[in-house]
């Protein structure tokens, strides 16, 4: 698969929605039966601060790097939403109004087991990008207790309910998928479209498990292969940019730390060099610098998915070299809280050149010797 370097974000820039349909999908019942979905028959209409809400959600959760992540399409046979989202970007709006129930279908039948919840799927095709691209996206939007499905007399889902459920920031349980149109001249649905997922629920320790039903079931994706490659590429190209640049030893080591916490402890299922640039280089001008050294590297921009299968022994250790073979290894996990570098100014030599030394405190007394 490619990786834009604009990320996921940028991708989604200048988006514009041009139809809007919904149905609703429910849970199965006690004995795992499967509920037909209420189908939408007609498109939906928004005024103009609608659609500018509508898209700012899309927006935001798209450019979220802890949530938003590019997958790769594995279905696209004619059974296939991404086969249907090939379809639909094409048709009129009768025709499109009646095959979008297809997607509703499609769901219910991924939700496979009871306590995956009910909602609103809504279905909208649009356009992304700069140069444009034609999109088509799925919004899964699960109703709370006591939410209230409310149509119009024409069977349109009302406009009060659908601002009520995706235009209020408050809500979160909902889950989205968008095809890309990335390019049309492709004969292979895997070559011309591409995906994005975005799950609020998403968490590092259950791998999006609990919504593998949308992203595999549903959409036909799942992550990427490379992940672990991906994983380890980052890591590596980091501590090598960290390494070169021209900072203080104590500084470069809060960094290394910084890299650890953020694979390591961090809760995001995802890695991204703006995220990591944001959150650990206080000075703009270094940002820039690792950003531009990992776009050197071909890093992708894009989210990641993390997978530290590549790295575990890499971050299990810290170890900190000296001359004469002095080395200090220290679990990774427990180097910043136990242990306190500090460059000193040694003693003069016989030129009178005061060399550098470093001062190593552990936070604990000496518990055995070898």
């Amino acid at each position: 698969m490619s990786f834009s370097v604009d990320g996921v974000h940028m991708i989604f820039e200048n988006l514009s929605i041009t139809r809007i349909i919904t149905h609703e999908v429910f849970e199965r019942d006690n004995e795992r039966n499967i509920v037909p979905p209420v189908y939408g028959t007609s498109l939906v209409t928004l005024n103009p601060q609608g659609i500018e809400a509508f898209c700012s959600r899309i927006m935001d959760a798209m450019g979220r790097a802890s949530r938003a992540l590019e997958m790769t399409i594995i279905q696209a046979d004619a059974a296939s939403t991404c086969s249907l989202a090939d379809q639909l970007v094409d048709l009129d709006d009768a025709l499109f109004v009646t095959s979008s129930s297809a997607a509703a279908n499609k769901l219910t039948s991924a939700q496979g087991r009871r306590g995956l919840p009910g909602g609103i799927l809504v279905v909208f095709t649009g356009s992304a990008g700069h140069p444009s691209k034609r999109i088509v996206g799925f919004i899964k939007a699960e109703t709370h207790s006591g939410f209230t499905r409310q149509q119009n007399a024409n069977g349109s889902i009302s406009l009060q309910f659908l601002t009520n459920l995706l235009l209020t920031p408050q809500t979160k349980l909902y889950k989205i998928g968008i095809f890309v149109e990335s390019d049309p001249g492709e004969a292979e649905l895997q070559d011309r479209w591409r995906a994005f997922i975005y799950d609020d629920q998403i968490s590092v320790s259950n791998k999006l498990s609990a919504a593998q039903y949308f992203y595999e079931g549903f959409l036909g994706c799942a992550f990427p292969e490379t992940s672990a490659r991906w994983t380890r590429e980052f890591h590596d190209h980091t501590k090598d940019f960290i390494k070169q640049i021209d900072l203080p030893e104590e500084q470069k080591i809060d960094l290394h730390n910084a890299l650890v916490t953020y694979l390591k402890v961090d809760q995001s299922p995802t890695v991204q060099t703006s995220v990591f640039a944001q959150s650990y280089f206080d000075d703009p001008a270094l940002r820039d610098a690792y950003e531009q050294f990992m776009a050197q590297k071909d890093f992708p921009a894009t989210a990641i998915h993390k997978d530290l299968s590549d790295v575990t022994t890499a971050l299990r250790y810290r170890k900190v070299s000296f001359s004469e073979d002095i080395k200090l290894i220290v679990p990774a996990d427990k180097f910043e809280s136990m242990i306190r570098m500090e460059a000193i100014e040694g003693e003069a030599d016989g030129h009178g050149e005061v060399p550098t030394w470093t001062r190593i405190t552990v936070k604990d007394r000496i518990r055995k010797q070898e």
